[in-house]
């Protein structure tokens, strides 16, 4: 899908687009055929960081609610586009509390990337949630990444 924002005064004009999808693909916001981050996961507020009005592409992933959000400005074009990545669920016997006083997201990432042997770019959590506790990350081909996206997904299995 490709967003531009029209209208008659340049630069003046701003808008936060939700999406709410029927499934759970993985989507990634695109400007200048460079891929934006979703903003940094929340430990405190347990969930992406809000979208800002800082810059054109700002963006998050609510991954229980399957809703993707950024912010467009006037001139910008942004296009969302299907990422490649292995999406994956794990429920641990923890409470949400337990799992965020022993290092929440980060640790989580730290010790999934060491466990499968890739670097930790490669790790993305999307959501973290009670049920006991379920933890959605995805992993993804990266720069610092030499593996294959089929290599991590063997790893993975």
């Amino acid at each position: 899908m490709r967003f531009t924002l029209k209208g008659s005064e340049p630069e003046t004009g701003s808008m936060i687009i939700r999406i709410l999808y029927s499934n759970a693909g993985s989507r990634a916001i695109i400007k200048d055929g460079t891929e934006i981050a979703y903003n940094p996961w929340d430990d405190k507020k347990r969930a992406f960081g809000i979208v800002t009005r800082t810059n054109c592409g700002n963006n998050r992933y609510m991954g229980e609610k399957n809703i993707l959000e950024f912010y467009l400005t006037e001139g910008c074009e942004l296009n969302v586009s299907p990422r490649d990545a292995i999406q994956t669920l794990v429920r641990m016997e923890w409470s949400v509390d337990q799992f965020f006083s022993e290092g929440g997201t980060s640790t989580f990432a730290e010790r999934l990337a060491g466990s499968l042997g890739i670097h930790m770019s490669t790790v993305k959590v999307v959501s973290v949630y009670e049920g006991s506790l379920v933890v959605n990350y995805e992993l993804a081909a990266t720069k610092e990444e030499p593996l294959k996206l089929e290599e991590i997904q063997n790893l993975q299995t």
